[in-house]
């Protein structure tokens, strides 16, 4: 056994910040059907307003933070994370009332080789080779659990607000890297969800679209949802202060894994392609981890 130990190869370790990103894709990746269906009842951008609106209040509740206490640099930082959630999660939603859940995944995916692009683009970053081989790895990944190729694509409207909500979703994930360190996550996710409630409700009244609804899958929706989304907003500000944009990315990317994984538990089907996207998506996560 002592021989063993001393082989210069050592284990991956997945840290305890890693671990909360991965259970926040499965969280993730259980919110997708909900969001759909709930748009039955509501407007995107209402949903996604009232959604983060009990968020905050679920984490205001909890912090009870004085308003004395924000730091400018969690007050500028939050409102910079927020407006770009904002149009990331609004104009998904959006996108969905008109693409197919396959097409929006694949469109979606684009945020994985987006990351590091702006991550150089804003702070002259660049990503190192096994970061660039695990981004290949995921991207392909994607296309693979989404079923869709780019010929079988047709860009209309939705399609396009799909694809700036992946530009979001990367600037977000390079931005919380930035702006989460040296700031209380709590906070910071506060000034995050007020941000995305305020300006979604605002949009959705000025669009004319339905604010409100009674019934009981789009209330119970925005309970759960709030409640999920108040903790995913902590966490990934309080871990994506150790762990790197390009990390985090390949580990956001086993979303889709879970999603297709819950579906299939209710009965859709999971096709070769989506094992082995899932497999390679899983594959990068491992080697964005591994330590020589």
């Amino acid at each position: 056994m002592g021989e063993v130990s001393e082989i210069g190869v050592k284990p991956v370790r997945l840290p305890s910040p890693v671990l909360v990103l991965v259970f926040m894709t499965v969280l993730w990746g259980g919110t997708f059907l909900v969001t759909r269906t709930s748009l039955h009842f509501i407007g995107p951008f209402a949903f996604v307003g009232w959604r983060f609106g009990m968020a905050a209040v679920v984490v205001a509740l909890v912090v009870r933070p004085h308003p004395a206490s924000f730091q400018r640099r969690e007050l500028v930082g939050g409102i910079a994370v927020g407006v770009v959630l904002y149009f990331g999660y609004g104009l998904q939603a959006a996108g969905l009332k008109t693409v197919a859940s396959g097409e929006s995944a694949f469109l979606t995916a684009l945020y994985v080789p987006m990351v590091p692009v702006l991550e150089f683009m804003l702070f002259r970053r660049r990503p190192s080779g096994v970061a660039l081989v695990g981004v290949i790895m995921a991207f392909a990944g994607l296309v693979l659990v989404s079923g869709i190729t780019p010929g079988r694509l047709d860009l209309g409207t939705g399609q396009w607000l799909t694809v700036i909500a992946a530009l979001s979703a990367a600037l977000e994930i390079v931005l919380i890297s930035r702006s989460s360190k040296r700031t209380d996550p709590r906070r910071l996710a506060l000034v995050q969800l007020v941000t995305v409630s305020v300006l979604a409700l605002g949009t959705e009244w000025v669009r004319g679209g339905p604010m409100i609804s009674l019934a009981w899958f789009p209330v119970l929706a925005v309970l759960g949802m709030g409640l999920i989304t108040a903790f995913i907003m902590v966490a990934q500000n309080w871990a994506q202060r150790s762990v790197p944009a390009n990390r985090a990315t390949l580990i956001y990317a086993l979303e889709p894994v879970w999603a297709g994984l819950i579906g299939a538990a209710f009965g859709e089907i999971f096709g070769v392609g989506q094992v082995v996207g899932g497999a390679m998506i899983i594959g990068s996560v491992v080697l964005s981890q591994w330590r020589s």
